[in-house]
């Protein structure tokens, strides 16, 4: 048994071992659970141990209790109550207990909460949590409502964006958000109508929705169709998650945010009348189609592409073979 612990930082994550002072006041404040079991226990408890994921901090804990929290599960974000001075046996720091944090808090960076499993890209990770610091808080608040279940926020960054056009990977959608956010800023360089908060968290979420339009198959070993993907769709989805949240956790946003915001997401230039979308009246709304068509295409042509100039492979997505001219290093005179 050791009766004090220091965090020590190793590879990027802080592991619990022997030292001089106490961790609690050293670890981050909330944690993601990537794996919990349960065990018989002394004197009828059950004995609980559980890993424990942040950007910053890793680590294994183990508690006992009379009775069992079904909500604590794989995903959740829990915060750790202390059991006097710290300790560890077997490697399992002994606490209290893990308290369920179930409501949405605005200043919390579900980025930095992200386990390798679900991305191994941490570069990626960072770009995306770098978009989300940069919100206002009623935006990051909006982000963290719709993020909450651990579940569906792992359905986002694992899921593809699409089953055979672009960024039709594992990770793809993430990686997909996260380029239209990074561009649709690009674009709005300059522009001081452009909402620039509208079109980070518009690129973030536009696609949001494929979170439940696929599902991975282990039999086949691939995503599938999900049948709410194939009768209602992304769009909807993503509707329905935001009125939602902003019902059930009263996100404050300012109405003409919260107009710009649903506008950019839902417009759609050249759709029939009888759909009853509307066609792009805002800069935000033009810059974020833009920006979604740019990375689609471009991922598509970087799959592609032939080793040398020319024509790649065809693709029905883009309607033909894609051309690629590189552009010839300059030789110096």
């Amino acid at each position: 048994m050791v009766n004090l612990l220091a965090a020590a930082k190793h590879d990027g994550i802080f592991d619990v071992l022997p030292g001089d002072d106490p961790v609690p006041d050293k670890l981050p404040p909330l944690f993601r659970i990537t794996s919990i079991e349960r065990f018989p226990g002394p004197n009828r408890q059950v004995r609980h141990r559980a890993s424990l994921f942040h950007e910053k901090a890793g680590l294994s804990v183990e508690w006992c209790s009379q009775h069992v929290d079904a909500r604590l599960a794989k995903g959740s974000l829990v915060s750790i109550r202390w059991a006097g001075r710290t300790q560890s046996i077997g490697g399992h720091v002994q606490i209290a207990r893990l308290v369920l944090l179930e409501l949405p808090e605005a200043e919390v960076n579900l980025f930095h909460l992200v386990p390798y499993r679900w991305v191994r890209d941490r570069e990626l990770v960072a770009r995306a949590a770098l978009q989300w610091e940069g919100l206002p808080r009623g935006f990051r608040h909006l982000f963290n409502a719709i993020f909450w279940d651990g579940q569906r926020f792992q359905r986002y960054l694992v899921g593809p964006s699409s089953l055979e056009n672009h960024h039709n990977g594992r990770n793809g959608n993430f990686r997909h958000s996260v380029e239209v956010a990074e561009r649709a800023l690009l674009m709005a360089e300059g522009q001081g109508l452009a909402h620039h908060a509208i079109l980070a968290l518009g690129g973030l979420i536009h696609d949001a929705g494929k979170a439940d339009d696929y599902r991975f198959d282990y039999s086949r070993q691939c995503f599938t169709m999900s049948d709410r993907g194939a009768l209602i769709g992304h769009r909807d989805t993503l509707q329905q998650w935001i009125a939602a949240a902003m019902a059930k956790h009263r996100v404050i946003l300012p109405e003409v945010h919260y107009l710009g915001l649903i506008h950019a997401l839902t417009a759609a230039k050249g759709a029939p009348q009888w759909l009853g979308l509307r066609e792009p009246r805002s800069l935000e709304a033009t810059i974020l189609s833009m920006a979604d068509r740019l990375s689609g295409e471009e991922e598509l042509y970087g799959r592609l592409a032939p080793v040398e100039d020319g024509f790649g492979r065809y693709h029905p997505h883009l309607r033909g073979r894609p051309f690629v001219s590189r552009m010839v290093p300059r030789m110096n005179a």
